[in-house]
């Protein structure tokens, strides 16, 4: 019998693990037959080919999915409110199509309502045709209409029937043109290519609508659209929704800051903090904060929790903290409140939290555009980082204005204030995985002690412990090109040691920019 190391070692060496199966093709063969995957045993694969497995049924079911989202729309289309009770839905005794999908599926309407949605936009183009042609038919039974009442003569007729075909206008039947738009070819062929999800595909194209309804009034043409969605698919690679979710709602505040400017107030007119004691004698909070009210609370927070974790994996303590990250964020809470309350203590690690607001001096100058709260998702307006801005905790950094020099070479090992500052900037959290700035520190890329790296900002990166802790044992290279960081993993983990970008780069949106 083999042993798991034994396993890996195969699979590492490029030799298929005994009695393993070829996963994949075991359950394409089993779809087919309605077996499904009974009998695949994942435990027999080695690291490398379960990943392998797990990558190639993950865009499996996306190509299924991109097919139910297809199925799903046609099955809506053929249930509308003009079809009555002779409609699909209706007849099989559903009130809607979603609760006709949601039946099939065994899912809830929402995500019946989510593949409606995406293949409704992956049908655009044939939904552009039947809206063509039918304008076109329309036209010429109106044209015959009118050929009828003037003697045979249609209006764009001269008294011998010679004319152009058209009313007068010049423009003919067949010359109607049904603008439907954007029609969303690039996200089609993402998802019928499984290279991107439903719930990826349904966040682009409710965003890209939304900014449609408004193209006119924002100056955007259709080219702009299709330009930023190719951008979004390109971006979404690689990401959860939950992370794309946060690239598409910055870049629709970017689009679209005036909608943006009335979202926000609206927020801070929906703020608020609830405070109740329970049956039980439990004391309970509940609190719905808009992004500028949030910000310094989630910065201190976020700064408190990070050193707890930090202490707890770095160094040795007399007694063990056991607590859970909700029970570290309400101790954090009560010990924020017993020192703005009067405690004179000044061990708590508040020194280096700072809310950092970025925005491009041609916004700020301006007063239009969008800027954003480094550790929040939530784009803010450039009037609320101005006002921001006069608190002295918070700190405007404003993109392509003059910096102070930052570099320190040799002189001293901690990485100061202003270098974390600008460390955010660039990285905007842990560079590796997108945690919050409060939950990382200023680590060197070339060792302090065993390279003698300097203390600069190109051998500076921001990092949470856990991350730290892997790329030291995992052995990753770590470059800074062009302002971006760039990790580069170890052979055990990708043969081929392609670089994957991180920081900034990789979690926030670009700055959009008008054609």
């Amino acid at each position: 019998m083999r042993t798991q190391a034994g396993v890996e070692a195969a699979t590492e060496t490029g030799t298929r693990p005994e009695g393993a199966c070829d996963a994949v093709q075991r359950v394409r063969a089993g779809l087919v037959s309605g077996r499904g995957w009974t009998g695949i045993d994942v435990t027999a694969l080695g690291r490398a080919e379960l990943l392998t497995t797990h990558r190639d049924l993950a865009r499996m079911r996306r190509e299924l999915d991109g097919m139910l989202a297809y199925s799903s729309a046609e099955i809506a289309r053929r249930s509308t409110p003009e079809d009555g009770q002779s409609g699909l839905a209706k007849r099989e005794g559903f009130r809607s199509p979603e609760e006709l999908v949601a039946s099939i599926s065994g899912g809830s309407t929402g995500d019946a309502h989510k593949l409606i949605e995406v293949g409704d936009a992956m049908n655009r183009e044939e939904n552009a045709a039947r809206e063509e042609n039918a304008a076109r038919d329309e036209a010429r039974d109106e044209a015959g209409s009118n050929s009828g009442a003037d003697g045979g003569y249609g209006a764009g007729h001269d008294a011998d029937g010679n004319g152009d075909g058209t009313d007068g206008s010049g423009i003919g039947p067949s010359a109607v043109v049904v603008e439907l738009a954007p029609r969303f070819a690039c996200v089609r062929d993402a998802v019928r290519g499984g290279k991107l999800s439903i719930d990826g595909a349904n966040l682009i194209t409710r965003m890209l609508i939304r900014i449609w309804d408004r193209h006119k009034a924002l100056g955007l043409e259709l080219s702009d659209i299709d330009r930023v969605e190719r951008m979004l698919v390109e971006r979404a690679h690689g990401l959860s929704a939950n992370r794309f979710a946060r690239i598409v709602r910055q870049l629709e505040a970017q689009m679209d800051f005036g909608r943006h400017a009335l979202t926000e107030e609206l927020q801070r007119q929906e703020r608020f903090v609830t405070m109740f004691e329970d049956q039980a004698g439990m004391f309970v909070l509940r609190a719905r904060l808009d992004a500028e009210t949030a910000a310094p609370v989630r910065a201190a927070i976020d700064a408190l929790v990070g050193n707890a974790l930090y202490n707890r994996r770095e160094k040795d303590q007399v007694v063990p903290d056991d607590r859970t990250v909700p029970q570290i964020r309400a101790d954090a809470l009560a010990a924020l409140a017993a020192h703005c309350l009067g405690c004179d203590s000044d061990d708590l690690p508040l020194a280096a939290t700072t809310v950092l607001v970025r925005l491009s001096l041609a916004d700020l100058q301006s007063g239009d555009g969008v800027a954003d709260i480094d550790g929040g998702s939530q784009p803010i307006c450039i009037s609320t980082a101005r006002r921001m801005a006069a608190n002295g905790e918070i700190i405007p950094i404003v993109l392509g204005g003059n910096s102070e020099i930052l570099d320190l070479g040799r002189g001293i090992r901690i990485f100061n204030r202003p270098q974390r500052i600008a460390l955010i900037e660039r990285d905007g959290g842990c560079a590796f995985c997108g945690a919050p700035p409060g939950y990382t520190q200023a680590h060197h890329i070339r060792w302090w002690s065993r390279d003698c790296g300097p203390t600069d900002l190109n051998n500076g990166l921001l990092l949470c412990s856990t991350c730290h802790h892997r790329i030291h044992r995992d052995d990753w290279q770590i470059d800074i090109r062009n302002n971006q960081v760039w990790f580069t993993p170890p052979s055990a983990i990708d043969r081929k040691r392609v670089p994957r970008l991180g920081g900034r780069a990789r979690f926030n949106a670009p700055k959009y920019q008008a054609a």
